[in-house]
């Protein structure tokens, strides 16, 4: 899937959301500029606590294993070991998926 984000909407559709893998992820990060490879991740966490406050755990789940991954292994800003297992505590709090912890123990291990 190619993600396609409209910066004037800082939230992305339910529909869209669920759809998003970690590839398009990293598609999107090596076609976008150094600006908008920042963005994207507001955008995530904007998105994450919509979902969050309106009580769909599933959405917010997913989109908190989004922002722990690319986090983790894409942008790598400091502390990115921290704020990724903060992120996917929460997915994992909010929709216990096996992928989700998987994730967790690879982030526990470092980058």
């Amino acid at each position: 899937m190619q993600m396609r984000i409209d910066w004037n909407e800082p939230i992305i559709r339910k529909e869209q959301v669920l759809q998003i893998q970690l590839s398009d992820l990293d598609d999107f990060y090596v076609a976008a500029s150094d600006f908008d490879k920042m963005n994207i991740f507001f955008v995530l966490l904007t998105s994450f606590h919509h979902y969050q406050d309106q009580g769909d755990r599933e959405t917010a789940a997913h989109l908190g294993y989004l922002m722990a991954c690319y986090l983790f292994r894409t942008l790598t800003p400091p502390g990115s070991c921290e704020l990724a297992m903060h992120y996917i505590s929460q997915a994992i709090s909010l929709h216990p998926l096996t992928i989700y912890k998987e994730w967790a123990d690879k982030i526990q291990q470092g980058n």
